[in-house]
């Protein structure tokens, strides 16, 4: 909810200091003699290193993996909080418990049942329904309500004789939460574990209250801060659950410790059952050692202060000096020195001071003057007196700009003294009296690097502080100088401004003191120096101004002209790396619509992409209306990618490479019928994959006949008895299911995985993207995109488009495109029009298909897709296919796109799963 916006960090918590990572709580892990152990934390829970409370900490049982015990804490903690310590759950008690599929809602329904209550649930879902059947089957189907919408009112009045239910679990908002309350019978007690309806003030009428019902609002996070014998209290409960099998691990996902925006994501979609996790490491096995193993992960730097260390900060009243001692703060400093001549001035500096002290930070002011040697001295050995100090940061500045000529000696000095001179007695003195400094930090400016005609003095002065720095990073010492640009926000560039003005400054714009905090998080964590960080006035982010995807993908690479690179070469040779394809993938993905897979975009040139942008330009007014440009053919550049090989893609059957060659699954490609672009999954799967291809010499065949070929190659390789496997991809599913049809008529029974299709799904692909009002439109879209996937050429494809609209036949318009279609030597002229038609015929069948006519499968189906529908796509979760068989329809969400989907390792490791269970569950 705080991840999403949904809620704010406020009603977690309101004190800032566990405010600043409000997710992942839950902990699992070993402690440092090597006991396996789960608990919760207040914030900053995703990590690899925790420090938890001892007394919301629980063993692990033997027979729990670490993921099974992530499950455990905050659901069961919240069911244990809220039904016993709060509820006074009795047995025999009847209690509605909504979202039931959710962490909490299957905890609260396994402590109900343990205790004997009678179980009213909610779900989202049929899928969701099906799953908590099958999870809890002493559950009764007349207890299971729509979490939906508020019908569940009229399920719980229906079932309970118009009593109403002992105890309400709630978590659900607005209208709901309201039924949800005149669901309580008399004496009945309301737990809101929801935080949107807290947070927003909600109201509930007052003549509830004539029930003597009680209201208890739950907020587990106040566990950390409640007495030890309360705290006791939970921690006890929570272990008498695991000992006495009340508490048992809830069914999960996991992400990776590099996915977490995916786990995010997949929560936030809703689409999740039970908990999310992220695996952070493997569990080691002990062999006999104890102590737990360090494995250190990528992640983003982040400075951490030590409660005890001194920090000192020169010029720390300053507006930067002042939100650098903040983020010290924030960062666990305790004791912090700040300077200034002046001392406090203003009423601002004395509210942050009250502030840190209500933190618990000790925060002095220095008086000193520390470009006087015996003045730094002083301050150094007070700040000793704090205790030992770790770290040093010079912010002081007094400017005195004008022109080189109007520069003076005085001037010069005034500029010097807080920064060089200060600088000078701090390297000195602090080598002596702080031998355990670690940092050593002093701000320059771009005026140094960059120079700046104005500022003379000050770029003197700062260049002074850096040669410093570079010396003592010579002798191994401590040393960091960081080149700021303007800050605008705070600081002396805020002073300057007028309003909201934005000033230009040496052709750079000022940065938000929350991005140099950022960055200074990086700055102390490397090696170098001395480092710079500026906003550059002229950068441009992201797509903004681009007309096209060939402008888009020319900003991303810096290439600010193209004609100074040639279109014949690919991206990554022209400088491309991992995270610039990733951001192309992204941007034609979701601006212009153009699905690539990862080496579809590593062999990109921008010949190609032109291809593909040039159709979104207008043709013509005249002729616009009566031609598909680039926009409407979105549907044939995801149904038909590359028309293969034109020997291999008229064979029937192609055998694919794969890791075991045993048994065999049946494959049916995409509406292009190539058996190449299935072989990136194949050579990943444990089973001999065999691809069933439609070839190109059978014309105007419809899908019974297609099937009846399809039929006729499969059934001599079949067994009698033994099970068949059919993978169906995007336009293939639909084969898939009527193949899978036919032979169940035939006695034989199988699985069925759809991979990102489904009839439902081909058809809105189809209808929603092409212009299909008519044969004579359809033609036309499918000829124009044959002739850039063969051929790309902009003008030639300009031109047959225009031509197309003035012939009817299709026999004639195939001719014409074959003849237009710029010299190549990859396919034939008769395999090219042999090509146009059946994918016409394919297309069509897509068109005419009667899913009502269909008979349902008594086999299982397995569906794989992307964990988002594409925009012109609105589907349920399983595509519709539970129209399609009376067993079960399972779906696995993985990431990617129609495309990329095909190369995810994930698909194939759960095709993999599923059928090593099949043959676990036969033999």
């Amino acid at each position: 909810m705080t991840a999403i916006g949904r809620v704010t960090v406020d009603a977690v918590d309101r004190g800032r200091l566990a405010q600043e990572c409000v997710q992942g709580i839950e902990i699992v892990g070993k402690t440092a003699n090597g006991t396996r152990v789960m608990g919760m934390v207040c914030n900053r829970g995703i990590t690899n290193l925790a420090e938890g409370q001892k007394d919301i900490l629980w063993p692990v049982p033997d027979e729990w993996t670490f993921e099974e015990a992530a499950t455990v804490p905050v659901a069961y903690g919240t069911v244990y909080y809220a039904m016993i310590m709060f509820g006074q759950l009795r047995r025999g008690e009847s209690v509605l418990i909504h979202a039931g599929s959710g962490g909490v809602g299957q905890a609260a329904i396994n402590v109900a049942l343990h205790y004997g209550c009678e179980v009213f649930i909610t779900v989202g879902t049929a899928e969701k329904r099906a799953f908590i059947k099958k999870l809890f089957p002493q559950l009764k189907d007349s207890h299971i309500g729509n979490s939906r919408d508020t019908s569940f009112e009229d399920m719980i009045s229906r079932e309970t004789n118009g009593k109403g239910v002992d105890m309400v679990l709630n978590s659900l908002s607005d209208d709901k939460l309201q039924a949800s309350v005149r669901c309580l019978a008399f004496r009945g007690r309301f737990l809101e574990i929801g935080k949107f309806d807290i947070t927003n003030n909600t109201s509930i009428a007052m003549y509830f209250l004539s029930k003597e019902i009680t209201f208890h609002g739950i907020m587990l996070n106040y566990i950390f801060n409640l007495e030890p014998v309360i705290k006791k209290r939970f921690q006890d409960l929570c272990l008498r659950g695991i000992v006495n099998g009340a508490i048992k691990p809830l069914t999960y996902c996991s992400f990776k410790a590099n996915e977490v925006e995916n786990a995010y994501r997949y929560m936030a979609a809703g689409k999740h059952i039970g908990k999310v996790i992220i695996k952070i490491r493997e569990e080691e096995q002990s062999n006999g050692q104890l102590r737990p193993v360090a494995m250190p992960i990528d992640a983003i730097p982040r400075y951490i202060c030590h409660k005890d260390l001194v920090y000192v900060v020169i010029g720390g009243l300053g507006g930067f000096g002042l939100e650098l001692a903040d983020w010290l703060i924030m960062r666990g400093g305790r004791k912090i020195l700040l300077t200034s001549r002046r001392g406090i001035t203003n009423g601002y500096q004395s509210s942050r001071l009250r502030a840190w002290a209500s933190y618990g930070a000790d925060v002095q002011i220095s008086t000193h003057d520390v470009t006087t040697e015996p003045g730094c001295e002083e301050m150094l050995k007070m700040a000793l007196s704090m205790g030992p100090v770790h770290a040093i940061f010079n912010l002081a500045v007094i400017l005195k700009d004008s022109i080189f000529q109007n520069q003076t000696s005085e001037t010069f000095k005034t500029s010097f003294a807080p920064k060089a001179l200060a600088t000078m007695h701090l390297d000195k003195l602090s080598r002596k009296l702080c031998p355990d400094l670690k940092d050593f930090v002093v701000f320059s400016s771009v005026s140094c690097g960059r120079g700046n005609a104005g500022q003379t003095n000050y770029g003197y002065s700062n260049s002074v502080m850096e040669r410093i720095c570079e010396w003592r990073k010579k002798l191994g010492l401590p040393a960091l100088a960081v080149q700021w640009g303007a800050i605008g926000d705070v600081g002396l560039i805020a002073d300057m401004q007028n309003d909201d003005v934005q000033l230009e400054i040496g052709g750079t714009l000022h940065q938000r003191i929350s991005s140099c905090l950022t960055a200074l998080d990086k700055f102390m964590k490397q090696g170098a120096p001395i480092v710079s960080s500026i906003v550059v006035a002229e950068k441009k982010t992201g797509c903004e101004g681009c007309g096209n995807a060939l402008d888009a993908v020319a900003q991303i690479m810096g290439i600010k002209n193209l004609k100074t690179v040639s279109q014949q070469v690919s991206l990554a040779d022209l400088g491309m790396d991992s995270m610039m394809a990733l951001e192309i993938n992204q941007i034609l993905e979701r601006e212009f619509k153009i699905f690539l897979t990862a080496q579809d975009v590593r062999t990109l040139t921008f010949a190609r992409l032109l291809e593909l942008t040039a159709l979104r330009k207008p043709i013509s007014s005249a002729s616009n209306s009566r031609l598909t440009n680039d926009e409407g053919a979105v549907g044939l550049r995801v149904l038909i990618r590359n028309f293969g090989d034109e020997k291999t893609v008229s064979k029937p059957i192609v055998y694919m490479p794969s890791m075991v060659p045993e048994h065999m699954i049946f494959m049916l490609p995409g509406l292009d019928s190539n058996a190449a672009q299935l072989e990136p999954l194949c050579k990943r799967l444990k089973v001999k994959v065999c691809v069933l291809q439609l070839g190109v010499e059978h014309k105007n065949e419809n899908m019974h006949q297609m099937v009846n070929r399809l039929y006729q190659i499969v059934i001599p390789m079949l067994k009698p008895g033994c099970p068949f496997w059919l993978l169906g991809y995007s336009y293939g599913t639909l084969l898939a299911l009527e193949l899978a049809s036919r032979l169940e008529k035939e006695g034989y029974k199988g699985t069925i995985f759809c991979l990102d299709g489904a009839p439902e799904f081909v058809y809105a692909l189809v209808t929603k993207t092409i212009s299909v009002t008519s044969d004579f439109q359809l033609q036309n879209s499918l000829l124009c995109h044959t002739m850039r996937l063969v051929a790309p050429n902009v003008d030639a494809t300009r031109e047959l488009m225009e031509k197309l609209n003035n012939i009817e036949s299709f026999e004639e318009k195939i001719a014409l495109t074959v003849r237009m279609s710029p010299l190549q030597d990859k396919y034939s002229d008769k395999f090219l029009t042999k090509l146009a038609q059946v994918s016409f015929d394919r297309l069509k069948t897509i068109l005419d298909y009667d899913p009502k006519a269909f008979k349902k499968l008594q086999s299982p189906i397995v569906l794989l897709r992307p964990k988002e529908n594409p925009s012109f796509v609105a589907l349920e979760e399983n595509y519709g296919l539970d129209k399609y068989t009376e067993n079960n329809v399972t779906v696995h969400f993985l990431g990617g796109n129609h495309v990329s989907i095909i190369e995810n390792k994930d698909c194939a490791d759960i095709i993999n799963s599923v059928l090593a269970e099949i043959e676990r569950q036969e033999n």
